[in-house]
């Protein structure tokens, strides 16, 4: 049976987990899958992959694609430059790859530009004029609204997790140094974990690191003592810079919110201009899929635009 309601597929790119889901337009998944992304670094098996996805999802009126990609890439012509925490994707032109294969119409921009986006017209952040959204997971990523539209350049602005926060900092998969996700991103969370348990006690992931913390482990409070204090300075020129009303905290790391919430408000009230804190508020993320919903409004939004192209040209 075919359903007959107009859906789009909105695909949350990460560096550990690929969530793909068809939305409608009201902003609700109908339906979802999750894949680990390392079995997709491959382009050809991230190709084959989403043409399985297609067939799996056949019965619905799939109208076009979205995908948010976690790295830079040219919006207008969704080609790829980079992506610092996935190799081989280098000057890649994804979306006529994709529409070529797939035989549907492709729009791509950056992860968090996607996660703002939802967060903006269906979450935290809705009716907001100014805002700064964050995606702390492998990276950092970030967005910013301003004048309640989505702050863009001709690549996907605003690469907030690459602001050098120490300029003899450790290397970056950008190929920087210093930049702010390598003190606040889950590699680096765990890693130091294992440093200051000298390697005698595994931690599985990040939530379980959250866990520990919760539960007082001395080692554990270490980590999120430190990694507030790096984002919290962070934030405090963020703050100064762009005025938010509101940041958003979305991503796996966010997990842990309850926890590094009062700590990194208190590291912002330490740098920042106060004038520019007043009325803030850090939240997280109301949408338990954003980054899934916002790829589909890329979707719906990018097919809007090509028909109004369309119509303008005759």
């Amino acid at each position: 049976m075919t359903h007959k309601i107009k859906v789009f597929l909105g695909i949350d790119w990460g560096g550990t987990y690929i969530k793909a889901g068809l939305v409608d337009s009201q902003g609700k998944i109908v339906k979802k899958k999750v894949y680990c992304s390392s079995q997709l670094r491959e382009k050809q098996g991230f190709i084959n992959n989403l043409k399985l996805l297609l067939n799996d999802f056949s019965s619905f009126n799939i109208k076009s694609i979205g995908i948010g990609v976690p790295g830079i890439v040219d919006v207008e012509k969704g080609f790829i430059y980079y992506l610092p925490n996935i190799p081989g994707w280098e000057k890649y032109p994804l979306q006529s790859v994709l529409e070529k294969n797939l035989g549907l119409p492709v729009s791509i921009d950056n992860d968090a530009n996607a996660f703002a986006l939802a967060e903006s017209r269906f979450g935290a952040a809705k009716g907001k004029k100014r805002a700064i959204f964050l995606t702390l997971g492998t990276g950092l990523g970030g967005a910013i609204i301003s004048g309640g539209k989505l702050l863009e350049g001709k690549t996907s602005a605003n690469e907030l997790g690459h602001v050098p926060i120490n300029l003899a900092g450790r290397l970056c998969g950008c190929g920087g140094r210093g930049c702010i996700e390598t003190y606040v991103g889950n590699r680096y969370l765990l890693s130091h974990y294992k440093r200051l348990k000298k390697n005698k006690t595994k931690v599985k992931d990040v939530k379980e690191l959250f866990q520990r913390g919760l539960d007082g482990e001395g080692e554990a409070l270490v980590v999120w003592k430190e990694f507030s204090h790096n984002l919290g300075k962070f934030l405090a020129g963020m703050i100064n810079v762009f005025n938010p009303q509101v940041i958003i905290f979305g991503g796996g790391v966010s997990g842990a919110f309850k926890l590094f919430k009062p700590l990194v408000a208190e590291e912002i009230k330490k740098q920042v201009m106060w004038p520019q804190n007043l009325g803030l508020k850090l939240v997280r993320a109301k949408l338990k899929n954003a980054g899934i919903i916002g790829a589909a409004l890329l979707a719906s939004e990018g097919i809007r635009n090509k028909d109004k192209g369309r119509s303008e040209k005759k």
